[in-house]
C-alpha cells in the first residue's frame, strides 16, 4: 500500500510521518520539503504529483491555518482549504484511492449545552472555518472514498502552536494572559496521528462514500485552564525553572481579527464506537507532549 502524506513538515504531518511507514510505503511531500516539493495550490502540479506517485491513500493534513490572515486573504485560504481537498477527492474518485483529510472545530460557532456531534449543523463564524467547511463539502460531493477527521485545539512540542508559545514566554519569565471564556478539547498531535492510523487500518469496514469523525482530546476546559495546567506540569517535568503568573482574561481583552468559537468541545463517541479505542485524555496528551519536548531539548546541541 502506497501512502502519500502532504504537509509533512507541519506539526501533525511530522507526527504522521513517524507512524505511517508501519502501514505501507510512505511518500512525503510539502511546499518546501519531503521526498519532493509540490505546490498543492496549483491543480496542474498536484495532478502531476498524484499521477506520478499513484497513491492508494492520500493523507492530507496540509491546509491554510493562519486564522486571522484568512480574513484578509480569503481567496488564498479558499484555494488551500476548499479547492485543494476537492481536487484530491476528484483524483481519488477517478483512481479508486482513499482520502484521509483533516478539518476543524471552527466549522461550528455559538454555544451548546453538549459537545458537537458529526450530525450537528455547521455554522462557521470566520473565513477559516467557512473555507474548511467548503473543503468538507467538496470531498463529500466528489463521490470519493474518504474519511474526514475534525479535530480541535491541536498542539505539539514543535514551534508554532499555543503550547510552544506559552512555554517559550514562561521560560523567559514573562507573565501570561490567557483567554478564559473559550472552551474546547486540547488535542495532542501525536494522539491525533495515532487515531488516524486506527482509521486507516479499518478502511475495509467503512461504508461507501465519505465518513466523518470527530477526534479530540478527552476533556473540556478553557484556554486559561489548559495553559495553567501546562505551566504546572512543565514545572514538575523540569522544563520550566520557575512559575509565572497566568492571568485569565476575556476574549474581548485579546482582540483578534477572526472571531473564535466560544464552544469547541467535540463528541468523539462515533470514533470510539468504530475503533473500540477511546481518545486519550487531555492530561495524558499534555504529559506525553511535554516528555517529547524535554527529550528534544536534551538532545539539542
Amino acid at each position: 500500500m502506497r501512502i502519500l502524506l502532504t504537509g509533512c513538515s507541519g506539526q501533525l504531518g511530522r507526527h504522521l510521518a513517524a507512524r505511517l511507514p508501519a502501514d505501507g510505503e510512505l511518500v512525503q511531500t510539502d511546499h518546501n520539503g519531503g521526498d519532493f516539493q509540490c505546490d498543492l495550490s496549483d491543480r496542474r502540479l498536484l495532478d502531476k504529483t498524484l499521477n506520478r506517485v499513484k497513491p492508494d491513500i492520500i493523507v492530507n493534513p496540509a491546509a491554510w491555518t493562519a486564522v486571522d490572515r484568512a480574513e484578509d486573504e480569503p481567496g488564498t485560504a479558499a484555494r488551500l482549504n476548499a479547492d485543494m481537498p476537492g481536487w484530491m477527492a476528484d483524483w481519488c474518485a477517478a483512481n479508486d484511492a482513499l482520502l484521509l483529510h483533516f478539518s476543524t472545530d471552527y466549522v461550528f460557532s455559538g454555544a451548546s449545552d453538549r459537545p458537537w456531534r458529526e450530525v450537528d449543523e455547521p455554522a462557521p463564524g470566520n473565513v477559516y472555518g467557512r473555507t474548511k467547511l467548503e473543503g468538507e463539502q467538496a470531498i463529500m460531493a466528489s463521490g470519493a472514498r474518504a474519511v474526514i477527521v475534525r479535530t480541535a485545539w491541536l498542539y505539539s512540542h514543535f514551534p508554532g502552536n499555543f503550547l510552544s508559545a506559552i512555554l517559550a514566554r514562561a521560560g523567559q519569565g514573562q507573565p501570561l494572559k490567557i483567554v478564559s471564556d473559550q472552551i474546547g478539547s486540547p488535542t495532542w498531535a501525536g494522539h491525533l496521528a495515532d487515531a488516524s492510523l486506527e482509521l486507516i487500518r479499518r478502511t475495509e469496514a467503512l461504508p461507501p462514500g465519505c465518513s466523518l469523525f470527530h477526534v479530540a482530546g478527552d476533556g473540556q476546559m478553557s484556554w486559561h485552564e489548559f495553559g495553567s495546567m501546562a505551566i504546572e506540569r512543565a514545572l514538575a517535568a523540569g522544563i520550566l525553572e520557575r512559575r509565572v503568573p497566568v492571568e485569565p482574561i476575556a476574549s474581548a481583552s485579546w482582540p483578534q481579527k477572526a472571531t473564535r468559537p466560544v464552544w469547541s468541545v467535540l463528541d468523539c463517541d462515533k470514533y470510539l464506537q468504530f475503533t473500540g479505542r477511546p481518545v486519550p485524555s487531555v492530561a495524558r496528551g499534555l504529559d506525553e507532549c511535554l516528555q517529547l519536548l524535554k527529550e528534544s531539548a536534551c538532545s539539542s546541541p
